[in-house]
């Protein structure tokens, strides 16, 4: 019965599994989505920053406002209206584009009354900065022209060069005839030569124009090592967001399209906190990300783009994001029709499984009731199973501890063995000494005496030192014992108080002390047998005992048996 009762009950299991597992299936058909996490942190943090996008423009016009609150108090000094003009300039150059074309008019229209041939050329280069931005080529252009070659130095020089060759280079991107594309890209390399002979060496500019050249050049190793080597240094949120963009941009053309997605990430995420509205890392980003097939996030960014192109007018940026997002558009229509056929299919396979499911739950429900059945009587003989396991437990308890003590015995047995084992040798190795000795002595003796010679005879006799060998068979008795216990020095001090441990000197092997506390390691517990057996009185061996116990960590009922218990024989 008990055979059959495990046999249904492995049925059961495995009916009950392989109905979980067809749920779990049809969950997965119908809800794939949910299975899969997002890995790239990256992005999830760029989604983040773009919802929070509002909160970096509104700390941007607050400080616009702060600077246009200062301008209103200034009336008379024209350089202080000229340096607010152009940090007002400097805010919404790559915020809005209006509004920085109307404080680059205004501050020309100030250069020009003063008469500031400086502050005009600043003016000009602001205005076809702007118009650069806004893709309105033709009158940056126009604005450079204004500034004659006499007029450029070293100081706007960089500037001016940089900004036409930004121009030239535009241009050339938007070219569609190839000899015009090569001659603009001629001449934006000639004005980056120029623009980089014209700065500092060791500014942040002149080393991003060596960089950027090599960039042109095909250097792309090299340029990737240089922009790295200056994103890693002290830079400002904008420079730290132009290097990313150049180094997404090295990433995508040598094919490392993970990377460049990483790096466009955070140089858009580094535009967005500046309020940065003309922005080309947002579309190349959105570019990679739709090829990717990451339409989700595609789609944000481009949205984004757009709503930056509009604010900010930049007419080159809104035709980028239109020749994006129709692809988007579709791409996303062709994944809901997808979607739909995907969904109507694992519906019906969905359905397919219930039933199937279904008619395993009426199975498992009949074996279920079986179970049911055979329960009482698996419950009585886990009872009966329970009352032998507890009973086995206890005997086995039970022989644990006698083994334990057999294993106590044994080891006794062992060193008791080992201690008579070494004694015995020794007793009968230092009887045979001196009977040698003494029959010698005997021999000598009574040679002496039938020769007659008796003064000689009491001459031997007062030369033997009885107290040297028995010095000598205490030595040797020392050196069995400590042959037997070579940490019995060691293990004696353990039980002494801190200072009050035995030190032998030079030439020692056992004191009294120690020797007498080794008799009694040897089993020689009584005071008269110790005495007997090293020559002291019986209140000598008492004393050395109680002065011993009395410096002890141990009480002294206990330190002969904790002495025993440590000490150890050794082992061969």
């Amino acid at each position: 019965m008990i055979q059959q009762f495990f046999t249904e009950k492995s049925f059961l299991r495995f009916k009950l599994r392989f109905c979980l597992s067809l749920v779990l299936v049809s969950i997965l058909l119908l809800y794939p989505s949910s299975f899969y996490g997002q890995s790239e942190q990256l992005l999830k943090r760029l989604d983040q920053v773009i919802d929070s996008s509002s909160i970096y423009d509104k700390s941007k016009r607050k400080t616009i406002q702060d600077l246009k609150d200062k301008l209103e108090l200034i009336k008379d000094d024209r350089h202080k209206l000229l340096d607010l003009n152009q940090q007002l300039f400097d805010q919404y150059v790559l915020f809005k584009r209006d509004s920085a074309f109307d404080y680059a008019l205004k501050i020309k229209g100030l250069s020009e009354k003063i008469n500031d041939k400086s502050y005009l050329m600043k003016a000009n280069i602001n205005l076809a900065n702007i118009s650069v931005s806004a893709g309105m080529y033709k009158e940056g252009l126009d604005y450079l022209l204004l500034i004659k070659p006499e007029e450029i130095n070293n100081e706007n020089g960089s500037l001016y060069y940089g900004l036409l060759g930004r121009c030239y280079s535009d241009m050339a991107e938007y070219s569609s005839i190839p000899i015009f594309s090569k001659k603009y890209n001629q001449l934006a390399k000639k004005c980056r030569i120029k623009a980089l002979n014209l700065t500092d060496e060791g500014t942040f500019f002149n080393s991003f124009l060596k960089f950027f050249n090599e960039y042109k050049d095909g250097d792309l190793a090299s340029a990737e090592k240089g922009f790295l080597s200056l994103l890693n240094s002290d830079v400002s949120d904008r420079d730290e967001a132009l290097l990313n963009y150049m180094l997404g941009e090295i990433c995508n053309e040598s094919g490392r399209v993970d990377r460049a997605i990483d790096y466009y990430s955070k140089a858009v995420i580094s535009d967005i906190r500046i309020s940065t509205k003309e922005s080309l890392a947002i579309i190349k980003l959105s570019e990679l990300l739709f090829r990717k097939k990451n339409l989700q996030s595609a789609s944000s960014l481009v949205k984004k783009a757009y709503d930056d192109a509009v604010f900010y007018g930049a007419q080159q940026r809104k035709l980028q994001v239109g020749a994006i997002l129709p692809h988007i558009e579709e791409e996303i229509v062709q994944n809901i029709e997808r979607e739909k056929k995907r969904l109507y299919y694992q519906y019906i396979g969905a359905i397919v499984f219930s039933v199937i499911v279904i008619c395993f739950l009426i199975l498992t429900f009949m074996q279920f009731r079986k179970i049911q059945k055979a329960k009482k009587i698996i419950a009585v003989a886990h009872t009966d199973l329970q009352n032998v396991n507890k009973q086995l437990v206890v005997v086995n308890e039970e022989i644990k501890a006698r083994n334990s003590q057999i294993e106590l015995i044994n080891n006794r047995l062992s060193e008791a063995n080992k201690i008579n084992e070494e004694y015995i040798g020794f007793f009968f190795t230092e009887y045979d000494d001196i009977f040698e000795k003494f029959n010698e002595f005997t021999s000598y003796i009574e040679r002496d005496i039938d020769s007659g010679d008796y003064a000689k005879a009491k001459y031997r006799i007062s030369r033997y030192d009885l107290k040297k060998e028995k010095d000598k068979l205490l030595n040797n008795f020392d050196t069995a014992f400590i042959n037997l216990f070579p940490d019995f020095i060691t293990e004696f001090n353990s039980l002494m108080k801190p200072g009050e441990q035995i030190k032998l000197k030079e030439g020692q092997i056992l004191n009294k002390e120690l020797r007498i506390f080794a008799l009694i390691r040897l089993g020689i517990k009584h005071n008269e047998k110790i005495a007997q057996i090293l020559g002291y009185s019986v209140n000598s061996i008492y004393a050395y005992k109680t002065k011993v116990r009395n410096k002890s960590i141990i009480e002294n009922e206990g330190f002969d048996k904790k002495l025993m218990k440590i000490t150890s024989v050794k082992i061969t």
